[in-house]
């Protein structure tokens, strides 16, 4: 059942992430070529100091409609105690991309949409252990870079 309540999303932070393809596609399998990443770092922007990633993966399927869908975890370093960050969702990528991939071409920048879960006893993040969250960005394959804003979702006029 969809609530009538409207939704609000609050910006958390900024994470940019560095990628590299860890080996090359695996696939067509069926409708679907693997693409294994490996996530070499980055920085998380506006939660308290500057963090930075210190490595993940990502284990990204295209698609034969050319939606590249991301399953990736990530390490977010912080003295205050680390962060683990998972997201999967969709890149959407122009025709030919599917195509591309199979000659060994990741898709240049396109829109992403993700899910976002996250488990940390840092005092900055812990808030967030069991919050939904969302991030929209884009994925640059050529560049390597996977960045996105999490969103903090909440209903408004929830019952406390």
């Amino acid at each position: 059942m969809l609530s009538r309540d409207p939704f609000t999303c609050t910006p958390v932070c900024r994470v940019q992430i560095r990628i590299e393809e860890l080996a090359s596609p695996v696939g067509p399998a069926g409708d679907a070529v693997h693409v294994p990443l490996r996530i070499t770092g980055g920085r998380v922007i506006g939660l308290g100091t500057e963090k930075c990633i210190v490595g993940g993966a990502d284990i990204a399927v295209m698609n034969a409609d050319e939606n590249l869908v991301h399953n990736g975890t990530c390490v977010v370093a912080d003295p205050q105690g680390n962060t683990i960050l998972w997201y999967d969702g969709a890149s959407q990528a122009e025709e030919g991309a599917y195509d591309d991939l199979l000659d060994g071409t990741l898709p240049p920048k396109i829109r992403s949409r993700l899910c976002i879960r996250i488990a940390s006893t840092n005092p900055e993040w812990r808030s967030f252990n069991r919050r939904p969250l969302l991030g929209v960005g884009f994925f640059d394959g050529p560049a390597g870079e996977l960045e996105f804003v999490i969103l903090s979702l909440a209903e408004q006029g929830a019952l406390n």
